[in-house]
């Protein structure tokens, strides 16, 4: 009893001594990972039979050992000081331009859509647009962070936050709709909270709006033909989406409890069922109050992401955390939005939970940034 005890107490200190920052976060992180594999493993054994000669642990493995590579990223991240990710922030924007250029005309087309590179020997595919979303949230933080107080000019906003915001989501929208709105929509979100001023934002959201849907209607997107089908199937009521057919049948065996872990029968009709429509197979499996504990998590998570404000006094630690928060949280309800039927369907994945290699990792590096901002100042900097 005494050596358990005193393993007990050691593991106790090691973790107080290195998991710095807001313990919900780390918690909630940690769970819905561990938890994922499960409901992973459950939903992609059809696919991993099919697509990998019967070895049905394909993607058990491999998605345990992205769960396991974010967790790393996320301790390695949530160690560094994030004073100092105003260093890298610019660098960081730029890069993700760049890499979603070359998607654009020499990426791996998937779905009809160039929005991969495959990275040569390791044949490893990676997305850059999930770099972006959290390269243009930390450097729209740090533009706005050093003009919280005011002093904004017409050059100014549209050098900088505005032009940034409409190049970084008009190369997403190129190839993903739904991600470039939803990010597109958080930025002025921050803007507005970084106090820019209304009229700016208003003007420059109606013209982001026109050109995106004369995008849209002209088919001028790899994508655009995709989501106004999508859109124009979601409003006729008549027409029945084969994706929402079987993500509601899913959800309607699944009852209040559930069908008990690995029971789905829906994840074999189900496109993508490990990925875009985990939360249906959840809620097949572990039933409504599964499906309710999940979005309670999410919920956690957005309150202690925003309360993590609280533990810092620069403004761009702040602005910094919010936006973080706001991507995770919008894309998780947006994926659980789509399974229910509220939304058109985006093809969003759920983070932490679905299937996925680029998301999972970059999910990792923006929880990473705002444990940071949760353990509070820690250095003696000259004010942001």
């Amino acid at each position: 009893m005494e050596a358990i005890q005193k393993v007990r107490e050691e593991t106790q200190a090691w973790f107080a001594g290195n998991l710095k920052g807001d313990r919900w976060i780390w918690g909630i992180c940690v769970g819905m990972l561990l938890s994922s594999i499960v409901v992973v493993y459950s939903a992609s054994v059809k696919d991993a039979y099919s697509l990998k000669q019967g070895d049905t642990e394909y993607y058990l493995f491999k998605h345990s050992v992205l769960c396991i590579l974010s967790l790393l990223i996320m301790y390695w991240v949530h160690k560094i000081p994030y004073i100092k990710f105003v260093y890298v922030t610019r660098m960081a924007v730029w890069s993700s331009i760049l890499l979603l250029i070359f998607a654009m005309f020499f990426g791996r087309s998937v779905n009809e859509a160039s929005r991969w590179i495959e990275i040569p020997i390791i044949g490893q595919r990676f997305q850059p647009s999930e770099w972006a979303k959290v390269a243009l949230i930390a450097h729209l933080s740090l533009i706005l962070a050093r003009h919280i107080k005011g002093g904004w000019n017409t050059r100014e906003l549209f050098m900088e936050p505005l032009a940034l915001v409409g190049v970084v989501c008009g190369l997403i929208f190129t190839s993903n709709v739904s991600t470039a709105i939803m990010l597109a929509g958080i930025c002025f979100l921050l803007m507005f909270v970084g106090k820019v001023p209304i009229h700016y934002l208003f003007f420059t959201a109606m013209g982001l709006v026109f050109f995106a849907g004369v995008a849209i209607l002209l088919n001028s997107t790899q994508r655009s033909g995709t989501a106004q089908n999508r859109i124009t199937a979601f409003l006729d009521k008549d027409v029945v989406v084969y994706q929402s057919q079987q993500s509601y049948m899913a959800m309607a065996r699944g009852g209040l409890y559930g069908e008990g872990p690995a029971k789905s029968r829906q994840r074999r009709f189900l496109p993508e069922p490990q990925k875009d429509f985990i939360f249906a197979v959840v809620v097949e499996e572990y039933g409504t109050l599964g499906g309710l504990a999940l979005m309670i998590a999410y919920l956690i998570l957005l309150y202690r992401g925003l309360k993590a404000i609280e533990a810092t006094k620069r403004p761009f630690g702040g602005l910094l955390s919010a936006g973080l928060t706001f991507v995770v949280v919008a894309q998780a309800f947006s994926a659980m939005a789509v399974t229910v039927g509220l939304v058109p369907v985006t093809g969003q994945t759920l983070p932490f939970f679905s299937q996925g290699g680029t998301s999972l990792l970059f999910t990792g590096v923006a929880m990473g940034m705002i444990l940071s901002v949760s353990r509070g100042e820690k250095m003696d900097e000259k004010k942001i």
